[in-house]
């Protein structure tokens, strides 16, 4: 069976990373691009990132394709907090010598589209390239195969009570998206809260026995500390790589409910939130199977020695 197309549109932070040598690492994906998004921190710290990153994993050969430096609508918010004013928790990777595409996220994403029809778009942080792809090339609805997106919350949010970072942080765009009829994986925060990793958890797995399992370990450092203070929980939880596993196997999913969702647009405090709503077109996930995941999740051990 051949390797299922991925593009992988991101604002990458700590989670991020995790989830794109999630990615990297499973023979099941090819990942033909990567677009970045202002999110958990700004543009330019996003596109170092991201870049950095890839050059680490000696994957230069990913074209990268700046996009949105702000949400649709609403002012920009961030989670540097958890991230880091540098995205990944103060880890500085080697300087990148990958050089940008010349086309911004929109065009590039219709482009690798085009070039493989039926892509799956995995996206991590704000939909504002999504919405603004589909706007600019009404044709992506039937080139793309599939959305698989970490956002939303259905009981549960991390940003306020009812809404989740990000979704909240650009929920126009969000909207914009479930209205356009691609068929849409979200894997909500609720799921995220069903898979806790302490640091024995982590010592557990072996990590330690490679370049990149190191490189996990220690983008964990301020999220331990975060979730302790905030959470109250001495572990860490890991949304975007859960989003990445569930592409590998969605077998890792314990309960998946179908329904369908609106997005609170209104500027009072339940903007942002996802509320369910009388419809069929959406796949919601919510809770997961660690040990399953964990298989998942220590292939990144193996990306560089």
């Amino acid at each position: 069976m051949s390797a299922k197309k991925v593009l992988i549109d991101t604002d990458c932070g700590i989670d991020d990373a995790v989830a794109i040598m999630i990615a990297l690492a499973s023979p099941e994906l090819d990942v033909v691009g990567i677009t970045t998004v202002s999110g958990n921190v700004p543009l330019v710290r996003v596109m170092d990132n991201v870049t950095r990153l890839l050059s680490f994993l000696d994957r230069t050969d990913i074209p990268v394709f700046r996009g949105a430096s702000g949400a649709l609508v609403e002012r920009t918010h961030r989670a540097e907090g958890i991230h880091g004013t540098n995205g990944l928790g103060g880890v500085e990777l080697p300087p990148s010598g990958i050089v940008e595409e010349q086309e911004r996220a929109p065009a590039g994403i219709y482009r690798l589209a085009r070039q493989n029809p039926g892509l799956t778009l995995l996206t991590l942080g704000p939909l504002s390239n999504i919405a603004m792809a589909v706007n600019l090339y009404p044709e992506l609805k039937d080139l793309v195969g599939e959305i698989v997106s970490m956002g939303g919350a259905i009981e549960t949010g991390n940003v306020t009570r009812f809404a989740e970072f990000n979704f909240f942080a650009d929920p126009e765009s969000v909207q914009y998206v479930i209205d356009t009829g691609i068929p849409l994986t979200i894997v909500t925060w609720d799921a995220t809260l069903s898979v806790t990793h302490t640091q024995e958890d982590l010592a557990r797995m072996g990590f330690q026995a490679s370049a990149s399992g190191r490189l996990f370990l220690d983008l964990q450092k301020v999220p331990f500390a975060y979730v302790l203070k905030v959470f109250g929980v001495r572990g860490i939880f890991l949304p975007d790589p859960l989003t990445a596993a569930y592409l590998v196997d969605p077998g890792i999913a314990r309960k998946v409910i179908t329904g369908g969702l609106r997005m609170e647009l209104n500027q009072g405090t339940l903007r942002g939130a996802s509320v369910r709503w009388e419809d069929r077109r959406l796949a919601i996930v919510l809770e997961f199977d660690k040990s399953r995941f964990d298989a998942i999740l220590s292939r990144i051990i193996a990306l560089r020695r």
